[in-house]
């Protein structure tokens, strides 16, 4: 028996394969966007790993500690590429007056500085003193440029109290808080950025109600900070010998530290860290 081809059966099949053909495309489209789209996200993943490694995202620390350097900014705190060191102390400190040769030692192997400081004593009953005389040091007297590593930097230096710390460096009165009256120092001084960056790290630079010594350094290729000592004097060293505490403590002259500056490995060696620093920022 010879069956006969239905002809809406024939029509059927042939829907059918119009719609299977239609299904396949769509899936082959799917596919293919599918594709598409994990091409772009591949090549996305890899331009913000290329990124990642060649410019490194950076996080400021949330707070310091004293005596060490941190780096608080990926680029400079001051505008059209120029750079600076700012210095912050007053004038009695005994961690001001012992930094002092370092950073002095530090700029004065890139330039003469000699005119631009003074033979100075720190406050005679604080640490590293023996109540006649405290630490030796050097006071910084206004703002002076070096040259390093190609970059000029200018250095900032602001005191905040006087000897005593009990009034302005000019003997006038403190209203309100040492600690309040210095960040209002140091935001009418200061470019405002860098004035935002003490104030941010205000909490860790004060010391019973008042800021303590720190210095920032900025410059094109970042900006760090450090406070309080860049290094821990040595007894019997050139400073003087004896405890911290006063009055065990008896100081050298500043004179006798200053024609022995260069003798000293211990604050050599905090003047070369110190340059490393500003080069970083450079």
């Amino acid at each position: 028996m010879t069956y006969k081809k239905n002809k809406n059966q024939g029509n059927s099949n042939s829907a059918k394969k119009k719609v299977t053909s239609k299904k396949e495309k769509f899936k082959a489209v799917v596919k293919n966007k599918n594709f598409i789209w994990s091409m772009v996200v591949a090549v996305i993943i890899v331009v913000i790993i290329v990124i990642a490694f060649a410019h490194p995202f950076f996080f400021a620390p949330s707070s310091i500690k004293p005596d060490s350097y941190y780096k608080i900014s990926d680029g400079d705190l001051l505008p059209d590429g120029h750079s600076g060191i700012f210095f912050l102390s007053w004038l009695g400190c005994p961690i001001g007056a012992t930094d002092s040769w370092a950073i002095y030692h530090g700029i004065n192997s890139t330039t003469n500085i000699s005119g631009h400081v003074e033979l100075h004593s720190a406050l005679k009953n604080d640490i590293y003193s023996n109540d006649i005389t405290g630490q030796p040091g050097l006071l910084f007297n206004g703002n002076f440029t070096f040259n390093y590593k190609g970059n000029t930097f200018t250095f900032y230096p602001l005191y905040m109290y006087n000897e005593t710390m009990t009034g302005t460096v000019n003997n006038g009165t403190i209203h309100g808080s040492l600690a309040s009256y210095g960040l209002s120092l140091i935001n009418s001084t200061y470019p405002a950025k860098v004035a935002a960056m003490f104030n941010k790290y205000a909490t860790d630079i004060t010391y019973k109600g008042h800021l303590t010594t720190t210095f920032i350094i900025t410059g094109p290729h970042g900006t760090y900070i450090l406070n309080a000592f860049m290094y821990t004097p040595v007894s019997g060293g050139i400073l003087g010998s004896g405890s911290p505490d006063p009055p065990d403590w008896s100081p050298n002259s500043p004179s006798y530290v200053m024609s022995h500056l260069g003798s000293s490995k211990t604050i050599t060696g905090a003047a070369s860290t110190f340059m490393s620093y500003v080069g970083k920022a450079a």
